[in-house]
């Protein structure tokens, strides 16, 4: 697990954002405008929105990860000074703490925490239209495009024919660009999160437990009720070895 993205190679760094930028949330997305642009019902649109949010929370969790190594890197040139403004307007608007927005995305609170107004699934259709409108042309989408062609760019070869018209850059060019187009990338999802701090959703309401699954958990609640031992994951791992 990566903690520390400053202590990558440029070749690791790379292979890492790819697999950002490759998350399921951007299929999600596209799938999102079409509906949009389909004029889908409320009906349709919410079912994608689950998916929607439940890739986000993917990608959230991710990031979270290295959002502090991230933030350092952002102080090492002056270049990034507008990025670094706007991380510091998202942290003034914030309302909630770090395990706050984890949380949030599994449909819980913590006790002090800011409680958003605003319930997804109670917007009427034209309300929850615009939310997905909004979702769906963050600046995040436009800036993962600005990486995903930086990262399909090419170098510069001792052999290259200057007739060439391909534009072509040097490595250390192109590794200064991708940095920057992340963190632009980076600073979209911060502002994406601190936007949706205001809206209570649960990816899970609405979603019907089998009876087996339901029948299940109550034995084991009532197992541990009366004395049961609850392990923890790294006894079950050991336990089955």
């Amino acid at each position: 697990m990566i903690r520390d993205v400053t202590e990558l190679t440029p070749e690791q760094f790379h292979e890492w954002i790819q697999l950002i930028v490759n998350e399921t949330l951007f299929e999600s997305r596209d799938r999102l405008v079409t509906l949009l642009t389909e004029n889908a019902d409320k009906v349709a649109l919410a079912e994608e929105f689950r998916d929607f949010f439940e890739d986000y929370c993917g990608l959230a969790f991710a990031l979270e990860e290295v959002e502090e190594s991230l933030l350092a890197m952002l102080e090492t040139c002056d270049t990034f000074a507008p990025l670094r403004h706007r991380v510091a307007a998202v942290e003034a608007e914030r309302k909630t703490s770090p395990l706050g927005r984890e949380s949030r995305r599994t449909g819980g609170y913590i006790i002090g925490d800011h409680v958003p107004e605003i319930k997804v699934t109670d917007l009427s259709a034209n309300g929850f239209r615009a939310l997905m409108n909004t979702l769906a042309n963050w600046q995040l989408f436009t800036a993962r495009e600005r990486v995903v062609k930086l990262l399909s760019a090419k170098v510069t070869r001792n052999d290259r024919n200057p007739l060439q018209q391909e534009k072509i850059v040097s490595t250390a060019t192109l590794n200064t660009q991708l940095k920057s187009a992340f963190l632009e990338f980076f600073v979209c999802y911060l502002e994406l999160e601190q936007f949706l701090e205001d809206y209570d959703y649960d990816s899970d309401d609405g979603l019907v437990v089998c009876s087996e699954f339901a029948e299940a958990l109550d034995r084991e609640d009532e197992y541990i009720k009366s004395g049961g031992k609850m392990f923890t994951l790294k006894e079950a791992a050991k336990s089955s070895e």
